[in-house]
This record gives C-alpha cells, sequence and structure tokens, in this order.
C-alpha cells in the first residue's frame, strides 16, 4: 500500500519497507505508541514513509508538505495502516522449497 501526491512537478511516493521501519525503530520510535502518542508519531511517521523512495529529500522540505496536508487524521490512519502492513511482512512464512523448519528441544 502506498500514498500518492504530486507537488512542484515531483510525483511523491511514501511508503514503507522493512528497512525504514527498522530505521524508525533504531531513531527510538515505538510503533506499539501509535495510538498513545498520535501527535508524536504522525509527523514522524509521514517523515520515514518518504525515505523509500525519497531518500535525499530535506526533513525542512517534508515538514512543509506535511503543514500543507489536509485530512491529518485519515493520513495518521493510513500511514499507520501502512506501517503495520509492512512489520506483518516479517511475520509470513516462507512458502518456498528452501524453507527451513525448526523445532526445540530440551
Amino acid at each position: 500500500m502506498c500514498l500518492y501526491f504530486y507537488r512542484n512537478d515531483v510525483d511523491y511516493i511514501l511508503e514503507y519497507t522493512r528497512k525504514t521501519l527498522e530505521k524508525i525503530g533504531v531513531d527510538g520510535i515505538v510503533l506499539a505508541d501509535m495510538n498513545k502518542k498520535p501527535g508524536t508519531i504522525l509527523p514522524k511517521l509521514f517523515e520515514y514513509a518518504f525515505y523509500a523512495h525519497h531518500k535525499r529529500i530535506k526533513k525542512a522540505e517534508v515538514e512543509e508538505i506535511f503543514h500543507l496536508f489536509t485530512n491529518k487524521n485519515e493520513m495518521y490512519n493510513k500511514l499507520s495502516e501502512m506501517a503495520t502492513d509492512t512489520l506483518n511482512t516479517l511475520f509470513e512464512e516462507d512458502s518456498s522449497k528452501n524453507a527451513i523448519s525448526w523445532k526445540v528441544s530440551f
């Protein structure tokens, strides 16, 4: 799932990857706090969604774009959903013939 918009002759694609979610965690943002601290988390979710496709964008430009967006409540819901969906891909089973099974032994 991606969020698309166009601004100043640039097509933007906002998306999360496993790598961007890893960076979110390394930078101390706890996705489990999304519903507890939406005012703190929303600007960060927005910022990190740029990194999959727009790595060189300056933080000041991201902040400017963020303030121009309307309907931030719905944007927050979509960004949260996008981040959660990407996080859930970590738990998907590998169905290839090379998948490794494991077990615990005591």
